[in-house]
């Protein structure tokens, strides 16, 4: 436990922000938001502001200084005078509403409206529930727990299992937050995961329900809010901890560029290796979404002409996003067996299969023959296909 408690210790140095960090950050955030509250007055408008996110919860990262600001309205009908109050240079995004991001004094600034509730059985958009969470947090959390959330964070982004958006299917850091309160720390959470079984629940089930994690929102019992995690951001979640108990080291906190590991492992297995852009339209999360599909839509096509794919990444930034394919193999023959009934199945059946296939063989039981793949070089094949689905274009059209 020495070495992992040293290695926290060197993580909470490296991540956790300073006191002046802090108070940066606090400046930064008083005058945004009385700026908004100056122009919303000044315009006659109705409309409440509050922190949200890591920063009202105390749990953002070092060198990550976003500032999350709730515009709170009474009536979805008003929702359209947020577009009145904002700062020129702030841009329009979606999500389940549409909502502006831009950049005051140096930080990266999300204005999201809410609508106000009184009764959370009659909440139809999930984002007005966000209000609920920061108070929740704040109340339950102390300081050392807190940048506990910091360190685990930072261990998922660094493992790839970061980020409940639609095309990520990772943890969010709320759900993170609200584990650490549930098992009290990180160094709990570490010994609570060696119990975990392939379907990991977390707490009463409401309804049935059918996910990898399941961890119900405090503040709304009905909602799991590991419902976006997939089984393999699950499973790359448990191994970082397990292996940060194991073999505990300030590397496994540190993040590589996808494009050099993939570069690395391409030269390690000899793969071919395919990368392509796409330039990101708005709204990001729907549009990445569909990405997603089509690069399975894609995987799919190329497993049909026995294509053996190694490994797909994807790598997010702003504006673009880029996917690296290793191929492993590709066909050498000009055809494939291709598999029929069994020799013991009614002659009957036996006709109608060699009326179409007149060189039929055997391999074990079966009847099979040979289908000439018709693709002259793969490779081409294989840059045509990419293009075909992951093209901005394909993906707007999707």
């Amino acid at each position: 436990m020495q070495d992992l408690n040293e290695t926290v210790e060197k993580a909470r140095k490296l991540f956790v922000p300073s006191v002046d960090d802090k108070k940066k950050l606090d400046m930064i955030s008083t005058k945004i938001i009385t700026s908004l509250r100056y122009v919303t007055s000044k315009k006659k408008l109705s409309i409440e502001f509050k922190f949200s996110g890591s920063y009202a919860k105390g749990t953002w990262v070092k060198g990550e200084s976003d500032i999350d600001i709730l515009a709170i309205f009474q009536k979805e009908a008003d929702i359209k005078n947020l577009n009145l109050i904002i700062p020129k240079g702030f841009v329009a995004a979606f999500g389940t509403r549409k909502y502006f991001r831009g950049y005051f004094g140096g930080a990266e600034i999300e204005v999201v409206p809410i609508l106000k509730f009184s009764d959370i059985k009659k909440v139809k958009n999930s984002i007005d529930l966000s209000i609920l969470h920061a108070d929740y947090i704040n109340s339950r959390l102390s300081k050392e727990q807190k940048n506990d959330v910091i360190i685990l964070k930072v261990l998922c982004k660094a493992n790839g299992c970061y980020g409940s958006e639609t095309y990520m299917h990772g943890f969010s850091g709320y759900a993170l937050e609200v584990m650490i309160d549930k098992f009290g720390g990180l160094a709990h959470l570490i010994d609570e995961v060696e119990t975990w079984k392939e379907k990991v629940v977390l707490g009463e089930k409401i309804g049935i329900t059918d996910y990898p994690i399941y961890l119900p929102d405090p503040t709304n019992a009905s909602r799991n809010i590991c419902a976006s995690v997939s089984v393999d951001h699950l499973s790359k979640f448990i191994f970082a901890l397990k292996q940060l108990k194991i073999f505990p080291s300030i590397n496994l906190f540190l993040r590589k560029s996808i494009k050099s590991v993939v570069l690395e492992q391409k030269k390690r297995r000899n793969t071919t290796l395919f990368a392509f852009t796409t330039q990101i339209k708005e709204p990001k999360d729907m549009f990445l979404s569909k990405y997603v599909k089509n690069a399975n839509k894609l995987l799919d096509e190329l497993r049909k002409e026995d294509i053996e794919v190694y490994s797909m990444d994807f790598d997010y930034s702003k504006n673009n996003a880029v996917m690296f394919m290793q191929v492993s193999n590709t066909p050498k023959t000009k055809t494939r067996a291709v598999y029929g009934p069994s020799v013991f199945s009614p002659s009957n059946v036996i006709i109608e299969f060699m009326k179409v296939h007149r060189d039929v063989f055997i391999v074990e039981n079966r009847l099979c023959y040979d289908k000439i793949y018709g693709i002259k070089d793969f490779n081409k094949f294989i840059l045509l296909k990419i293009k075909e689905y992951m093209s901005q274009k394909s993906i707007l059209n999707n």
